[in-house]
C-alpha cells in the first residue's frame, strides 16, 4: 500500500494556468520513496503515454485516444468525403469529454484549441481521481495537472518566435551556407 495521503498533504492546490510549484522530475523524485513499485510504474507510464494495467492510466489513455479519433475524424471531414479515416480502439466512450474535444477543436484560433484541449484533460483527470478519501489517483491527477502547467508555463511569445525561427532556417538552404 502506497503512502498516498502523505504526498497529498504536503501539494498545492493546482488549478489550470497556474504556475507550477515545482516540476514534474521534483514531484516524480518525491515520490518515489513513498509509491509502491507498480505505483511509480504507473506514474511513469501515464506521463509517458505507455500502456498499464492501473485502471487510472488505462481509463486516461483511453480518454487520449478518444481525443485523437474525435480529432482525426474532424480532419478528415474537412478534408472532404472521399477522405476515409480509421479510428483505434479504446474501452469506454465518454460524451462529455468527446463533447469538450469537439468544442475545442471548433475554435479558430490553435493556442485557444490547445487551450481547451487540455483544460478538459484537467476536467477529467478530476473526474477519474474518487471524490473521498486521498488514493494514489489523486497522486496520478495530480501529476497530469502539474505537467499541464509545466507546459503552459514553458509557453511565451519569445518561446514561440525561437521555434519558428528554427524551423525557418532548418528549411532554409541558404541559412548553413553563411
Amino acid at each position: 500500500m502506497s503512502n498516498a495521503v502523505y504526498i497529498l498533504s504536503s501539494l498545492p492546490m493546482l488549478r489550470f494556468g497556474d504556475a507550477p510549484p515545482f516540476s514534474v522530475a521534483t514531484f516524480r523524485h518525491r515520490c518515489a520513496g513513498m509509491l509502491t513499485e507498480e505505483e511509480l510504474d504507473a506514474f511513469d507510464a501515464l506521463l509517458e503515454g505507455r500502456e498499464s494495467e492501473d485502471p487510472f492510466v488505462s481509463a486516461y489513455q483511453a480518454r487520449e485516444t478518444q481525443m485523437k479519433n474525435v480529432a482525426g475524424r474532424l480532419r478528415a471531414s474537412a478534408w472532404g468525403p472521399d477522405v476515409r479515416f480509421s479510428e483505434r480502439m479504446y474501452k469506454g466512450y465518454d460524451v462529455a469529454f468527446a463533447k469538450k474535444v469537439s468544442d475545442a477543436f471548433a475554435k479558430p484560433n490553435p493556442l485557444e484549441k490547445e487551450e481547451e484541449i487540455d483544460r478538459a484533460r484537467f476536467a477529467l483527470v478530476d473526474e477519474l481521481a474518487p471524490v473521498g478519501e486521498p488514493t494514489v489517483e489523486h497522486v496520478y491527477a495530480f501529476a497530469v495537472k502539474l505537467a499541464i502547467c509545466e507546459r503552459w508555463a514553458r509557453l511565451s511569445d519569445e518561446a514561440g518566435n525561437a521555434e519558428v525561427l528554427k524551423v525557418i532556417n532548418e528549411n532554409d538552404p541558404a541559412h548553413g551556407q553563411e
